[in-house]
């Protein structure tokens, strides 16, 4: 084989490399096509005016958003959502499952630290006057997102099932239930019956793993395209 052969060989692996790895698909035949590199440009390289700890508590609540899906998915595998299995599970998880006690710790702790880190962020949203105009609309959105940070946190100590599970339930569903009009309804709605039971469990599972983080994306989308679209509030 001569030299020049040698080298085209060596130009179609690499080319062939290219391909099948990541850094190929991104930079050579998506690229080509999509511009990815220069979207994510644009994205990234954003002059922000100002940075300090307050403007970052936002940032802070998503990245433990991000770990609550990351490690939420792991714990899924193990998980049992029935009234029978699911302390065991737990259990299980705690004391066998490989590295189990880690994510779980991790899943709990950034999912109890959320709602205060995004409680600072609301109130230097409110001290800053960002929730005025032309940013009330992401106020709202705001605030939907704060209801289903608090939504995780109660809905999630319900899984394990234990008694302090079964009462919370039971206490949250009774007050829901106080509400005038509908509050009999969502009750029963909630814990699938007059009582609390293994259906109110799979209920406030299927809340915490599908309905809450489908809306809480949808509304995290508005709500990020709504700060990239009218800026960072200047800080007083």
């Amino acid at each position: 084989m001569s030299a020049r052969e040698h080298r085209q060989d060596r130009s179609l692996l690499k080319d062939l490399l290219d391909w099948v790895g990541v850094r190929g698909l991104l930079y050579g035949p998506i690229e080509s096509r999509l511009s990815v590199r220069g979207a994510m440009e644009a994205a990234l390289r954003r002059p922000v005016p100002h940075v300090s700890w307050w403007g970052c508590f936002g940032g802070i609540t998503f990245l433990l958003f991000l770990i609550q899906v990351f490690t939420g998915v792991l714990l899924m595998f193990f998980y049992a959502p029935s009234a029978s299995e699911a302390h065991d599970s737990i259990l299980y998880l705690a004391g066998e499952a490989p590295f189990g006690w880690f994510f779980r710790t991790l899943h709990h702790w950034s999912g109890t630290v959320m709602v205060p880190v995004l409680t600072v962020h609301v109130l230097r949203v409110l001290f800053t006057g960002a929730y005025q105009k032309p940013r009330d609309l992401n106020w709202i959105a705001g605030s939907f997102l704060f209801l289903f940070a608090v939504g995780f946190l109660l809905t999630g100590h319900i899984l394990p099932w234990t008694d302090s599970s079964f009462w919370s339930a039971a206490y949250w569903t009774d007050l829901v239930g106080s509400l005038p009009v509908i509050g009999h309804q969502l009750m029963l709605f909630l814990r699938g019956g007059e009582h609390v039971t293994g259906a109110t469990l799979t209920r406030f599972y299927v809340f915490h793993v599908f309905v809450l983080p489908a809306l809480t994306t949808f509304f995290l989308v508005i709500h990020f395209a709504m700060v990239r679209k009218l800026g960072i509030v200047e800080p007083l």
